[in-house]
């Protein structure tokens, strides 16, 4: 009995004291800055902090200083971007949120990559992406769909949307919808708004937004014949 008293113990000090810093964190920001996570930083003596849209920021642990832009890792073999090593790892935190059965995806019959894919019905390069989805698959790039009408939740883009994760084929109506089709109006409960908000927290501003394994974004149309060499080399 004594032992769980004491883990209890435990866990609510190193809890109120995450909160202690998280709160002295919030205070040296901006106000309505909204913090995604923090932790220890490479940098010594310093939190790296995920702030809204996956933005990076680092504060030093006497909360008197804030650094703001790119910060480059020199390793013994490599140059990295420290930036990008956190974003990555705040998008697959927000990805592995994501249900297979919220998607609408487009199966390789060999898979070698999937990938997400935030799209929107209207866009000009997300419909270009999609007409040749059948490169991608032969490529064994299975594709899963996520919803992110760009003119944002009280769009009809938005609304259009919903009738395709609403519709009982949901790749036929996507694809109808992408070569300017209508669909059937269906009213479900759906990911729509749940997509475009998680699409927003980890920076996706537009589309087609390309979301790889690791965590790695790529913004607009690229080609299968393209994408499979960046996965290839990834």
């Amino acid at each position: 009995m004594k032992n769980t008293y004491f883990f209890l113990f435990i866990l609510v000090f190193y809890a109120s004291a995450a909160d202690n810093i998280q709160n002295k964190i919030s205070k040296i920001l901006p106000s309505g800055i909204n913090i995604n996570f923090y932790e220890e930083s490479k940098i010594p003596n310093f939190y790296v902090v995920n702030v809204a849209n996956n933005q990076i920021l680092y504060v030093s642990k006497d909360f008197k200083y804030v650094i703001a832009g790119e910060v480059i890792e020199i390793g013994d073999s490599n140059i990295s971007s420290m930036n990008d090593q956190y974003q990555k790892k705040f998008i697959t935190q927000v990805m592995s949120s994501i249900s297979e059965d919220e998607t609408i995806k487009f199966q390789s019959k060999e898979v070698k990559h999937e990938l997400f894919v935030f799209t929107d019905v209207s866009c000009s390069y997300c419909r270009l992406f999609h007409s040749e989805i059948d490169e991608y698959l032969e490529l064994g790039i299975t594709v899963k769909y996520l919803a992110f009408p760009r003119d944002g939740l009280e769009s009809n883009i938005a609304d259009e949307m919903e009738k395709v994760w609403c519709n009982e084929d949901r790749k036929l109506a996507l694809t109808a919808l992408k070569k300017g089709k209508s669909v059937k109006n269906e009213v479900c409960t759906n990911p729509v708004e749940e997509h475009y908000r998680k699409g927003a927290l980890i920076g996706i501003t537009g589309t087609p937004a390309l979301i790889l394994e690791d965590g790695t974004k790529l913004s607009g149309y690229i080609p299968a014949s393209e994408l499979i060499k960046i996965l290839n080399n990834g």
